[in-house]
């Protein structure tokens, strides 16, 4: 049987230890702070981050893929160690180069590598690690797994409404006066990732009660029309576990067929879009063969 090696990023962000007990080597994604270098959950967990930022207004972190010099060590070891070949499965290139950075750091040590760009994030990329797993137990070859994969990542769904608009106004992706519109008028942005998991605007309300009906009349519809695979959606939050539980409870009074399970986003997302960032994401109800 081959010896099959389970590769991710921390962007798929799995609580702690969870990773290790399924067997899923994590590259970290780097948080810059001030010119040093935090790897994301080992150097820094988002409490942490959180704290620095709260305390020094001056703290503007920003993020960068896994070292390539991490991930070329990461593949020479798993070749040492016997791995016929691994899969790896990485954030969306949407929003990161982790994905092109991984196949080349494989193929300059020669290790087999079967990757994919998720066109996700978070609980999805999980999901789609386990349905490998799922498959390479059942004893499909990798072109089969590797179609799957594609199928998944195509009908995967990934929504956002930005905690913490002044967090991206310190760190420039939104300007003063931006920043003075959205806190006047109390508008909550939601963005989604896009059919080839680019971050695209969806709406923009006006009070996080707005969002969150907003976003329950489009999970429904979107559940209506394509099913959901396991019956069971994610909702993750950045350090804002109150709020989803409130988006949870106002999802499950209206879909009470369904199975709501409430993650953490790390610091990565922290980075980006702030404190009390809530988002929801799923898979269409997908066929995985046995």
């Amino acid at each position: 049987m081959d010896k099959i090696a389970w590769i991710t990023d921390s962007m798929a962000f799995f609580p702690p230890g969870e990773a290790e007990k399924i067997g899923v080597h994590v590259v970290p994604t780097v948080i810059i702070i001030n010119g040093e270098s935090y790897r994301e959950y080992v150097d820094l967990s988002v409490e942490e981050l959180d704290a620095k930022m709260r305390h020094d207004s001056s703290v503007i972190p920003t993020t960068s893929q896994p070292s390539f010099g991490e991930l070329v060590e990461l593949y020479e070891r798993l070749k040492a160690e016997g791995y016929d070949y691994g899969y790896a499965i990485h954030i969306t290139s949407g929003l990161s180069g982790t994905y092109a950075s991984s196949v080349a750091a494989a193929d300059a040590v020669g290790f087999k590598l079967y990757a994919i760009d998720s066109y996700t994030g978070g609980a999805n990329q999980q999901e789609m690690l386990r349905v490998s797993m799922q498959l390479a137990q059942a004893g499909k070859r990798p072109e089969e797994v590797v179609t799957v994969l594609e199928q998944f990542k195509h009908q995967s769904h990934f929504y956002l409404i930005i905690g913490n608009m002044e967090t991206m106004r310190r760190s420039g992706r939104v300007s003063s006066s931006q920043f003075l519109l959205v806190n006047m008028l109390n508008i909550k942005p939601i963005v989604k990732f896009d059919e080839v998991g680019k971050l695209v605007p969806f709406k923009k309300v006006r009070s996080i009660k707005k969002a969150f009906n907003e976003m329950t009349s489009e999970i429904a519809s979107q559940i209506a029309k394509s099913g959901l695979y396991q019956q069971t959606l994610y909702i993750g939050h950045t350090l804002a576990r109150p709020a989803a539980e409130q988006l949870r409870d106002a999802l499950q009074a209206k879909l009470p067929q369904i199975s709501i399970e409430i993650t953490q986003f790390g610091p990565s997302i922290l980075t980006h879009a702030g404190s009390e960032t809530v988002g929801v994401f799923w898979f269409d109800e997908i066929h995985v063969p046995t």
